[in-house]
């Protein structure tokens, strides 16, 4: 079960361009693209047809072409176009999540859009600030996730692992009150 109502993270703005990215968020394959004008996309990544993998598609302007019969889909999730026939349903469309770019980060929200406030992102400036350095990538760990995020919320272990960079006297004294 997830949090459904609630931004996700899906990708660094730069790894997302003109080709189709696959995302697993929520357990839900997702593509995420470019429009010609540089708008990010996120669309449900199975085809309403037979369920193929839009990413495995091909991106013409902004249409994807799903790679099995060729549906085509806008950038709204519907589906404009089919080659062996001349009437589109209006049934046949895919998911359409909202999506917002801050911080570097492209946010998708997967639950209900009209719930989908980009307000109640959380704001990262030091990404975005020169005054700061950030690196802008991944860091791939061979691990169980929880492993590392129980790492990255046990701050009692700086000061005795990483005594002259995070823990410093500041962090020792914040953590005896």
């Amino acid at each position: 079960m997830f949090v459904r109502n609630c931004w996700y993270v899906a990708a660094w703005d730069h790894d997302v361009g003109r080709n189709m990215m696959r995302r697993i968020i929520l357990d839900e394959p997702v593509v995420l693209y470019r429009t010609v004008d540089g708008k990010a996309v996120a669309l449900e990544d199975r085809c309403c047809h037979r369920q193929a993998p839009l990413s495995m598609g091909k991106l013409v302007g902004n249409i994807v072409h799903c790679p099995y019969h060729g549906l085509q889909y806008d950038p709204s999730g519907a589906c404009v176009k089919i080659p062996s026939q001349d009437r589109v349903p209006p049934s046949a469309k895919v998911k359409s999540y909202p999506v917002v770019e801050k911080n570097h980060w492209i946010w998708v929200w997967m639950g209900d859009p009209a719930k989908a406030d980009p307000g109640k992102i959380e704001n990262f400036h030091w990404l975005d600030d020169p005054k700061w350095r950030f690196g802008g990538n991944y860091l791939h760990v061979e691990a169980n996730y929880l492993l590392l995020v129980e790492n990255l919320l046990d701050t009692t272990h700086l000061p005795f692992l990483h005594p002259d960079t995070l823990g410093t006297d500041a962090l020792r004294a914040r953590n005896s009150r």
